[in-house]
């Protein structure tokens, strides 16, 4: 969706902001467009509301975008699952994620009262790494992925080249951008981001970009960085280059991520000046979906005060 303001900000499409935003969701089945764009908007906005009440006006003017592919994820939707339920089932999880008052109330003794919370599935998932079958599990825990990978369909192309487009338009007009990316949208990101640095048609002094965040992502995880784009290259070809910073968010327990540094796999970019700082951050993810502890849920990371941080400081930056 480009250009499309969530629902409940307060200004006009007349309004130009020079702050704009970039959502690419992850895995699983997602509400229709416009209401997961309201729901990401809403967490962004509470946590800013509760640590950062200065900068929601330059919040409330920055203009949303979302590349959105979940229509071409269908066939990995749960049996029974309810899309009226499921949408209820977010609203009521950021509902009470939002009501909570205080940063300090995000720490690792709430996250240990969770209903139904387990490391199970992040020990299996690290047990499988260890002992050289990251790929496997990774495959059974994300499938979504090996359908991504599969040369065969053509929407992750068309996905990939919507979202590299799209901020090649930004950049090109001067824009502050900043890219948000959960899950398997981490990846579609940074094929998108190399596609842009090294074939899109673009002037040689395109703009960075000023701040990627990617949280519950799997780009720690060997089996994926074999898969990104780039990765058959040498040099600077490799990477990306066309970022500022990059801040990566994993949650205590989120498997998806269960290699939680990128900073250490993707060093190269800062020894070759492709990037001014690479950072990893671990949290505590308090969503409760369907009654259990969700950690790899995007509402809580997106309104987790290291989140809220992290995006109060990008709006003070000027383009």
């Amino acid at each position: 969706m480009k250009g499309k303001q969530a629902e409940g900000q307060s200004r006009g499409m007349s309004t130009a902001s020079s702050h704009q935003i970039v959502l690419v969701h992850g895995r699983g089945a997602k509400p229709k467009q416009e209401e997961l764009i309201t729901l990401w908007t809403q967490a962004l906005r509470a946590g800013l509301k509760r640590d950062a009440p200065k900068q929601i006006k330059v919040f409330d003017q920055a203009e949303i975008h979302m590349v959105y592919y979940a229509d071409h994820l269908k066939d990995f939707v749960e049996e029974g699952f309810n899309e009226h339920l499921d949408l209820d089932n977010r609203r009521q999880d950021l509902e009470a994620l939002a009501a909570k008052e205080k940063a300090k109330d995000f720490r690792r003794k709430f996250y240990e009262a969770q209903p139904g919370k387990t490391p199970l599935k992040e020990f299996a998932m690290d047990l499988s790494a260890s002992i050289g079958l990251g790929a496997p599990a990774l495959r059974k825990v994300l499938p979504e992925l090996q359908y991504y990978w599969d040369e065969d369909n053509p929407w992750p192309s068309s996905t990939r080249t919507e979202l590299a487009s799209l901020l090649q338009g930004l950049l090109a007009k001067n824009h502050n951008v900043l890219l948000l990316s959960h899950c398997l949208g981490s990846v579609v990101a940074w094929d998108s981001l190399w596609y842009l640095s090294h074939q899109l048609d673009q002037p040689t002094d395109t703009k960075r970009m000023a701040r990627w965040i990617t949280f519950g992502s799997p780009l720690g995880a060997r089996a994926v960085q074999k898969k990104l784009a780039g990765q058959d290259q040498q040099g600077a070809r490799r990477y990306p280059s066309v970022l500022n910073a990059w801040d990566n968010l994993s949650a205590e327990d989120d498997y998806i991520c269960h290699d939680k540094s990128v900073a250490d796999d993707y060093n190269p970019m800062l020894e070759q000046r492709m990037i001014g700082d690479i950072r990893d951050h671990t949290i505590y993810n308090l969503s409760v979906r369907y009654g259990r502890s969700s950690p790899h849920s995007s509402t809580g990371y997106l309104i987790h005060p290291r989140m809220s941080a992290l995006i109060a400081d990008w709006l003070k930056s000027k383009p």
